[in-house]
C-alpha cells in the first residue's frame, strides 16, 4: 500500500481519482489547493503526488510547485504525475513527450478525465520505479 497525495482544486474530480487508487488498496490524501502545499508534503512526504496544473490563485500552480519539489533536499526524488486539463483549457497540445527534467520536472502527465486503468497503469508503474531507487 502506497501513500498518494492529490492536489487538485477540482474536488469532485480529486474524490473520483482517490476512490480509484483506494480501490487498488492505496492510501489517499486530497489537497484543493497548492497554498502551503510545499510544506505539508516536507512534512508528510507521500510515496507519489498527482498534480494539477492550474490553480485558481496561480494558473501555472502545478508548474511552480513540481520546481519546487525538485529544489526540496527532502522531495527531489517524490514521483509526480501532472493530471490536468491544461490542453482543454489552453489548447498547447502539450504531452508526455514534452516533459522536461528543468521545465517540468514530472514523471508523467496524464490529461482528464483520464480512464481509471491509464492511471492506475501510470501509479504502479512509478511507484515500482521508485521502490527500486
Amino acid at each position: 500500500m502506497a501513500i498518494i497525495t492529490i492536489i487538485d482544486d477540482d474536488l469532485e474530480l480529486a474524490e473520483d481519482v482517490s476512490l480509484i487508487l483506494a480501490g487498488a488498496g492505496h492510501q489517499v490524501r486530497l489537497r484543493g489547493d497548492i497554498d502551503g502545499a510545499l510544506e505539508e508534503l516536507t512534512r508528510s512526504k507521500p510515496d507519489l503526488l498527482i498534480l494539477d496544473v492550474i490553480f485558481p490563485e496561480n494558473p501555472a500552480g502545478g508548474f511552480d510547485l513540481a520546481r519546487q519539489l525538485r529544489s526540496t533536499a527532502a522531495l527531489k526524488d517524490l514521483p509526480v504525475i501532472l493530471l490536468t486539463s491544461i490542453n482543454q483549457e489552453f489548447p498547447m497540445d502539450f504531452s508526455a513527450r514534452d516533459i522536461d527534467p528543468d521545465w517540468i520536472p514530472v514523471q508523467d502527465f496524464l490529461e482528464k478525465p483520464v480512464p481509471p486503468a491509464v492511471l492506475l497503469a501510470c501509479v504502479d508503474r512509478l511507484l515500482r520505479t521508485a521502490s527500486r531507487q
